[in-house]
């Protein structure tokens, strides 16, 4: 029933976009952290030691330019924590 209603290509894009969301909050949070308790806690290690995913490098010669680019996300709890906000999101509010 969910994906009559509701495109797959909208579950990717809500995912992709929660899981930079709980990237950008988890290195946050890290930042806090580091001026709260200090480098190395118990809490940074639990919570924001992160897994990185890496797509590329990928070159992208025009002849006269040529680009290259690379995609690193940073997986850690708080990551998942934002996918499964988006996946609900997407299943129950949208």
């Amino acid at each position: 029933m969910m994906l009559r209603d509701k495109p797959v290509s909208h579950l990717i894009l809500i995912l992709f976009i929660s899981a930079i969301g709980g990237s950008v909050i988890g290195e946050s949070l890290r930042l806090i952290l580091w001026f709260v308790a200090g480098k190395d806690s118990i809490v940074e290690r639990a919570l924001l030691d992160y897994f990185p995913y890496a797509i590329g490098p990928h070159m992208l010669n025009l002849i006269i330019l040529s680009f290259q680019f690379e995609l690193t996300l940073n997986f850690n709890v708080i990551t998942l924590l934002g996918v499964f906000v988006g996946w609900y999101y997407f299943k129950y509010s949208y």
